[in-house]
């Protein structure tokens, strides 16, 4: 159970983390896009608010150059500025501050003529005007006359103009290059490269617009951007995992969190080839110039209104807004591995909470399968092992409303049932016992009466055998008397005297008839059912014959004899005696009949 819960679990975390990870992506891009999207209109407010400015303060030095061309510069030119040793001229230190107004520096060797001292009091008045004004979101203000001369509201470093070298080379910055005719034909604002001034030790870019006065190019109206707290800006406000950078349209980086800008090296341009690779602070690796030309590239392809792009080779998201002014290009990268982290992270808390909920449910299953399971299966067993000992008094909670109550309900009424079936076994047992006792003891009787009436018909066959037996004896005996004295009433004396020796043999009649001739030439009566064999003291013999003296005599030719012949026997057997003594014999004595 537990363990296809698991696999459960298992799968319902790779299918969250699927959809988070598409989800989150989708968010995380959407986000993305807005993000840059903010941080473009923000970072982009600075160079609207600079263009508006340049407009203005392009306006009032026109205003003021129309106005001063009629008047005599030179007492208000001597009353504000000192000539130094070091051959410049500069704002007089008395009561000045940097903060409130702006300061000048004019290069050594300029001509300090009237038209000279006119354009410079009419770009001081505007930078006057309009440079306290901004400072809450302009760094510095300035107008630099086209002969070396600066001047500068800068209220961070207010005592530039009287603190920089004498030949600070003023006109050999990108910001003259770009305000010249030749480098800004279109005559609008321009932005330079990110560079480092000296003086105050910090990276600027400069907004420039020229201002031309009857076609020519007269002064150069800028302002001072500082990288530093652009870089803040991007290297501090980004998103998590992310980095920010700026570079401009000809591949110049604005700024980058990995690449330092210094005086040395100056700007990175992107797309310049042969520059050493990590040889020198601040420069980039092989890997990292690579990166920054695929994200150039990458930018470069964007579709317009199109924001997002990712870079598969990098396994990162990109996204960028145009800044308006200078045309710069806000980036954001993004690794796709924060994407897939959060998304990890939520299917993480997916699976730990899967987890915690199989313990949470197994425990809950523990405990309803040992409560409500586990220990009713128990009574349950028990019962059956009481009711199979033939113990019926168990008792089963049959309030529960629930399968198992059914259950215990069910095994109750069976309980009740097989009690009943048992008792009435027991009793349908003991009645049954009570029947068989008396059906053997009925058996009993019955085997002694048999027993009694076998012996008494024993008995009786004998009696009757015995009687039947005596009967034929004594049938026998009365034949014979009766034959004896038939004949004894028609028997002479004389007779006796001459009675002829008779053989008894087989195949004579039953009665003498008629005299039959012996041996000797004497007649004896025939007889029938003479065929015993005679039995001598010698054995089987010939037919016994009786001769006048009376005594016995054997046949050669009869095998038979007289019962009564001494010696003689008959048959061993009962039947053979039964068959013997109803067989007539011989007499003993002449004339006498025969006789059992």
């Amino acid at each position: 159970m537990a363990g296809r819960i698991g696999v459960v679990i298992a799968l319902t975390t790779l299918v969250s983390y699927l959809h988070i990870l598409r989800t989150m992506r989708a968010e995380s891009l959407d986000h993305l896009a807005r993000h840059v999207e903010e941080r473009g209109e923000r970072e982009q407010a600075i160079f609207v608010l600079t263009e508006e400015t340049h407009s203005i303060i392009k306006q009032a030095f026109d205003e003021r150059l129309r106005a001063g061309s009629q008047e005599d510069p030179s007492t208000r030119f001597d009353s504000m500025l000192e000539h130094r040793p070091d051959g410049t001229i500069r704002t007089r230190p008395q009561g000045f501050d940097g903060t409130r107004v702006p300061g000048v520096w004019i290069a050594p060797g300029v001509k300090v003529d009237t038209p000279f001292q006119r354009r410079l009091l009419a770009a001081y008045d505007a930078i006057a005007q309009y440079g306290p004004a901004y400072r809450t979101r302009l760094t510095s203000t300035f107008i630099y006359l086209t002969e070396g001369v600066n001047v500068l509201y800068w209220p961070k470093v207010p005592n530039w103009t009287l603190d920089v070298e004498p030949d600070y080379p003023l006109l050999s910055f990108e910001y003259h290059t770009i305000s010249k005719p030749e480098g800004n034909p279109q005559r609008r604002m321009a932005w330079t490269s990110s560079y480092k001034d000296d003086t105050s030790g910090k990276w600027l870019v400069s907004a420039v617009t020229p201002l031309d006065q009857d076609g020519r190019h007269v002064a150069t109206l800028g302002n001072d951007v500082l990288v530093d707290d652009l870089l803040s800006r991007t290297l501090i406000d980004h998103l998590p995992g992310a980095h920010n950078l700026i570079f401009r349209d000809d591949g110049q980086l604005v700024a980058h969190p990995d690449i330092k800008l210094d005086s040395a090296t100056g700007g990175y341009d992107i797309l310049a080839t042969g520059q050493p690779e990590g040889s020198q602070p601040g420069q980039p690796s092989a890997e990292q110039r690579a990166h920054l030309r695929s994200i150039f590239e990458a930018v470069k392809r964007l579709e317009p209104g199109q924001t997002v792009v990712e870079l598969p080779e990098y396994d990162e998201y990109i996204a960028v807004a145009r800044l308006q002014g200078p045309g710069w290009n806000f980036v954001t990268v993004l690794p796709e591995s924060v994407v897939t982290s959060k998304a990890i992270e939520a299917a993480r808390y997916v699976l730990v909470f899967g987890v915690v909920s199989l313990l949470v449910e197994l425990l809950i299953m523990f405990w309803v399968l040992r409560d409500q399971i586990s220990r009713p299966l128990q009574a349950f067993t028990r019962a059956t092992g009481q009711v199979a000992a033939g113990d019926f008094g168990v008792s089963l909670e049959t309030s529960r409303k629930d399968e198992l109550g059914q259950l215990a309900q069910s095994f109750d009424q069976m309980v009740r049932e097989v009690r009943q079936r048992e008792e009435a076994l027991r009793q349908s047992n003991e009645g049954l016992e009570q029947r068989v006792d008396e059906r053997t003891r009925e058996l009993k009787d019955v085997h002694q009466q048999l027993m009694h009436t076998a012996r008494q018909a024993g008995m009786a066959e004998i009696a009757t055998n015995v009687l039947h037996n005596v009967g034929n004896v004594l049938n026998s005996v009365y034949t014979a008397a009766q034959l004896a004295r038939e004949r004894m009433r028609g028997m002479r004396l004389e007779h006796v005297a001459g009675w002829p020796t008779c053989s008894r043999s087989t195949g004579v009649s039953s009665r003498p008839s008629s005299p039959r001739t012996s041996a000797g030439g004497t007649s004896c009566p025939s007889w029938t059912g003479w065929g015993r064999t005679c039995w001598t003291s010698a054995g089987k013999s010939s037919s016994c014959s009786v001769t006048s003296a009376g005594t016995p005599s054997t046949s050669a030719t009869s095998s038979r004899c007289n019962r009564t012949t001494p010696g003689c026997r008959g048959s061993k057997s009962r039947s053979a005696w039964r068959s013997w003594w109803r067989t007539p014999c011989a007499s003993t004595r002449p004339g006498s009949p025969a006789i059992r």
